[in-house]
């Protein structure tokens, strides 16, 4: 895909997010998926919870300088404000790969009460007594939703996910998985390091800029460094998948500048907690709190 046609596509994506606040912890959703009430999503914030020094304090991983009481605390806190059982809740194992796994309830828990899931990135599901969870502090999380399946899928996209294309797997999973029809699925790209912010070897620019054509994902050169926009190359593999631009919406949402919003293992290296996305189906007869 070239430049111009990517910002030709762009032009119909929407952008954006709505912050929806609880009483002490907070999210940000996109609008386009909170038009459907058989859906829960969101993205939270680094407010609300108990922990303290760099993971202070709705910190949300068990891999970070915190007690995995402080972790489990934290998901309680979340999950009582924001109506999620956090027993249906299976968390992804992620390792920076593209690789995707169709799950149901049989993994509730997984991650956070018991035992991982195996190593993948992504997972999709039809099933609503499971809660898809991913876990982020600067990669990007891409959500999907197909209403016509009411089929649903979550990722983990760091540069290393992004450019092996873990959002064109996801879709194409649950394409073989429900029968899932590209054009049908609504997609967003959550908060993630901006192109402002995120500095890599210019070497690495220049394989994004092969892999997917597009010059524009470079944003600036500062000597052998370059600033890349990993957004963007997430929005062009949602295209390449064969969604719809008008059903992308790109949060814009920088976690390494809004730093009272989010944890940034970039900003703050290394010595930080992690937000998650969550997002879940309910059966039609079922109502979303």
């Amino acid at each position: 895909m070239t430049t111009e046609q990517y910002r030709e596509a762009s032009l119909k994506f929407n952008t954006g997010f709505v912050r929806r606040q609880f009483d002490k912890t907070s999210t940000f959703t996109c609008a386009k998926l909170n038009e459907f009430d058989c859906l829960k999503h969101g993205f939270t914030t680094r407010v609300g919870g108990i922990s303290d020094g760099g993971c202070s304090s709705l910190n949300l991983c068990f891999t970070r300088d915190d007690s995995d009481e402080n972790v489990l605390k934290n998901f309680r806190i979340l999950c009582g404000e924001q109506g999620l059982d956090i027993e249906s809740m299976a968390l992804v194992n992620h390792e920076h790969s593209n690789n995707v796994l169709v799950i149901d309830k049989t993994a509730g828990g997984c991650g956070i009460l018991r035992d991982p899931l195996q190593f993948s990135d992504g997972f999709v599901t039809n099933d609503p007594d499971i809660t898809l969870v991913t876990s982020h502090a600067d990669c990007s999380a891409y959500f999907f939703f197909d209403p016509v399946t009411r089929s649903i899928g979550l990722c983990h996209a760091g540069w290393k996910g992004t450019i092996a294309r873990i959002g064109k797997n996801v879709v194409e999973a649950m394409t073989r998985s429900f029968g899932a029809d590209p054009a049908d699925i609504i997609t967003c790209v959550g908060p993630c390091i901006c192109g402002k912010c995120f500095e890599v070897d210019y070497s690495l620019g220049e394989r994004f800029v092969r892999e997917f054509g597009a010059d524009c994902l470079i944003t600036s050169v500062k000597g052998e460094k370059a600033y890349l926009d990993i957004e963007a190359a997430g929005a062009i593999q949602m295209l390449e998948a064969g969604i719809n631009p008008e059903h992308i919406t790109l949060m814009h949402a920088c976690t390494y500048e809004l730093d009272d919003d989010f944890f940034s293992y970039r900003r703050d290296r290394g010595i930080t907690g992690s937000m998650i996305a969550y997002m879940k189906i309910y059966n039609s007869s079922v109502a979303k709190q």
